[in-house]
């Protein structure tokens, strides 16, 4: 095979990481308006910006996140990875405890504090990458052999705690970003075809348990043939896309939200885009997407030199994007409906607070380093 081609930092265009900023702020700004326009007036003669509100709070708050992270020493954050880790399996523990935990809609995935809450599976797309690079780091000073053994046990305790809440969406996106990061790290085959053997009899026994799941892959297969059996929800975020045509009927002017689709605030906010902005809003949404993930794709290729932050970043790229990808196949019913909403546009403060943290650490990752010789030498790199 051959190898892949190795790039000069210094060669990179001045304007990819403006690019991937840009194109962040952008979705950012389009979020917020769509979240004050889905949830402004959820009635008729209604308006309410408690919504808004909270997402500008948590906005706030990821963007000082955002600075904090971007500016820390990247050898401290892999070495404060484990901890993280830690901490986020005792929350992932804590929130299954009745009483601790806060139940809705049959599931048990939130704390209350106060006015908000928070949903730490959210975090883990973040913190078992991150603790799978800190891991990485930490075995070149001891056996690939014990590191090897706990990634493998990180990538099936995590999305298995996970599902027990349950949240099968949140799972497998938690698992596949666990295993693209050890595909990218270089870490043996045999831990992918091991870990797939493992937890894909484990998330199917939860389907099979909690049969409204399995029905959900039913009723979208069988709507296929026949659009009046399609689920209600399905049915009303494509006639809120179709109903928007080419420019859209105006900001703010949507009637779906008005209680016709459920969670168009959350999951199904694309519909609203579609509805109110028009096939231009959302191409122009999907072009954004693009952008950042080609700026991203540039940023990632700078540090292919270093493995960690080369893995670390392109997962989290990858692992942020994808959930995107998957959100729009859901709201325009090409994939069956899954609880998975659309970074940046979601309302939702854990959401916005995990992918913030996700970007910060690919701008952290991607900065420029001196004295790097060679992947096998990461371990006593000095980095700006």
């Amino acid at each position: 095979m051959k190898p892949m081609t190795t790039l000069n930092p210094t060669s990179e265009k001045p304007l990819t990481r403006e690019g991937f900023l840009m194109a962040m702020i952008a979705l950012l700004g389009l979020g917020t308006m769509m979240v004050f326009s889905s949830t402004g007036a959820t009635r008729v003669l209604e308006l309410r910006t408690d919504y808004l509100l909270k997402h500008l709070t948590f906005l706030s708050l990821a963007g000082v996140m955002f600075f904090m992270v971007v500016n820390l020493p990247t050898r401290l954050i892999l070495k404060l990875a484990p901890w993280l880790y830690i901490a986020g399996l005792v929350l992932l523990a804590l929130v299954l405890i009745p009483g601790i935990g806060m139940k809705i809609n049959g599931a048990r995935r939130w704390f209350h504090l106060g006015p908000v809450s928070l949903q730490p599976s959210e975090f883990m797309k973040i913190l078992l990458p991150l603790f799978l690079a800190g891991m990485s780091r930490w075995s070149r000073e001891r056996t690939y052999t014990l590191a090897n053994g706990i990634a493998f046990i990180a990538i099936l305790v995590t999305p298995v705690m996970i599902a027990i809440e349950p949240d099968l969406g949140t799972a497998a996106i938690v698992f596949c970003m666990g295993s693209c990061y050890l595909f990218l790290a270089g870490f043996p085959l045999k831990l992918f075809v091991a870990g797939f053997s493992c937890i894909v009899p484990v998330l199917g026994g939860l389907m099979l348990y909690r049969p409204y799941q399995l029905k959900r892959v039913m009723d979208y297969v069988t709507a296929l043939g026949n659009w009046e059996n399609a689920q209600y929800q399905v049915k009303q975020s494509l006639l809120s896309i179709g109903s928007g045509g080419i420019w859209g009927i105006g900001p703010g002017r949507g009637l779906q939200k008005l209680s016709f689709l459920p969670e168009s605030h959350t999951d199904f906010v694309f519909a609203v885009i579609g509805e109110e902005l028009g096939l231009v809003g959302t191409l122009a949404t999907i072009s954004l997407w693009l952008l950042l993930f080609l700026c991203g794709i540039k940023l990632v290729l700078r540090v292919q030199q270093d493995r960690e932050r080369f893995a670390l970043a392109g997962t989290l790229l990858a692992g942020i994007v994808i959930q995107a990808a998957i959100n729009v196949c859901v709201v325009t019913s090409l994939v069956p409906p899954k609880g998975i909403s659309h970074p940046l546009l979601s309302y939702g403060g854990s959401n916005l607070l995990a992918t913030m943290l996700a970007f910060a650490l690919i701008v952290n990752l991607t900065q420029q380093q001196k004295n790097t010789h060679s992947d096998n030498q990461l371990h006593s790199t000095q980095f700006d």
